[in-house]
């Protein structure tokens, strides 16, 4: 009797051993392919978000009221529709003044916020305003106010004096130009009514 029922306990434990190393070695196999594996729509990480469209030679103009406030060109553009934004490389900027004044902007870089209008430039930025030039890293353009702000050090010339300071804020609405912060600089006689129009602080 012993004998007899000893066989078929050892062929039980052995079977379920092995149904025990299958269903082991099966889950395994499934979580290693989970784990390796990413959902079709995932972006990996590290990997930068592609543009929703991208255009060459395009410009943009902005209207308050029926009145244009600023027109933007670009080499090329891209759009990022699920961030609100737009990259704007090697471009051309237009700001209208309520007096009839343009100025002018290149940068070799600039994001635009597709909701507010606002627009960060960077690279290489010259703002042109009658016979002023005003050079600096980066500016910063805000569309509510009309106005354009560096937090960089800006130069600000005519080709015969010259001013540099931390910050600058330029009231496209009033038409004033205020330098601040460590303001130097160099003003000669000739640029009486040019240069010396900027509030300096």
């Amino acid at each position: 009797m012993i004998k007899g029922t000893a066989i078929p306990t050892r062929r039980v434990v052995r079977g379920v051993l092995i149904a025990v190393i299958v269903v082991t070695a099966l889950t395994t196999a499934g979580l290693l392919i989970t784990h390796r594996s990413e959902p079709p729509n995932a972006t990996p990480q590290g990997k930068k978000n592609t543009a929703s469209l991208s255009l060459d030679k395009m410009r943009h103009t902005a209207s308050r009221q029926g009145v244009d406030e600023w027109s933007v060109a670009a080499e090329t553009v891209n759009l990022f529709n699920t961030e609100n934004r737009a990259v704007f490389e090697t471009l051309s900027a237009q700001y209208f003044e309520k007096s009839g004044t343009v100025t002018h902007m290149t940068a070799n870089q600039g994001t635009l916020d597709t909701q507010t209008r606002d627009m960060v430039v960077t690279g290489d930025v010259v703002v042109r305003r009658e016979a002023l030039t005003v050079t600096s890293d980066a500016l910063s353009y805000m569309k509510e106010s009309h106005t354009i702000i560096s937090e960089s050090p800006v130069v600000i010339s005519d080709g015969i004096s010259i001013l540099t300071g931390d910050t600058m804020h330029l009231d496209l609405n009033a038409g004033i130009l205020e330098l601040d912060g460590n303001v130097t600089g160099t003003l000669r006689q000739e640029s009486k009514g040019k240069i010396d129009e900027p509030s300096l602080h």
